[in-house]
């Protein structure tokens, strides 16, 4: 699995448990399938993939922390790894029904 190597590439710093890093690559790709219409990962969403999947890591710890209370233990998290990447999740769509089911994906 690709993505899962390089997510343990990004991680290999950090004690990350492979079981848990297999589940969250698949959580983070399936959601991705269903945001795209497609029932494979293309291929230009890999580093997508990877980067969502280290962030949802992460976020058990204090990189997903949107706001912290100083008064007391008040965190909150972003609760949508995924919603950074709405823009190409988006321009990757049109793509696809504009070019009648061939997708481009133009990155800005």
């Amino acid at each position: 699995m690709k993505i899962l190597e390089k997510v343990q590439a990004r991680l290999k710093d950090e004690p990350a448990d492979v079981v848990i890093l297999r589940g969250y690559v698949e959580t983070i790709v399936n959601r991705l399938c269903i945001r795209l219409g497609e029932k494979e990962l293309p291929e230009t969403f890999e580093g997508i993939a990877v980067d969502a999947t280290v962030k949802m890591y992460r976020r058990a710890y204090y990189e997903g922390i949107v706001s912290e209370g100083s008064d007391g233990i008040s965190t909150s998290f972003v609760s949508d790894v995924l919603a950074e990447y709405a823009d190409e999740i988006k321009t990757y769509r049109q793509s696809k029904s504009e070019s009648g089911g061939k997708y481009k994906v133009y990155f800005l």
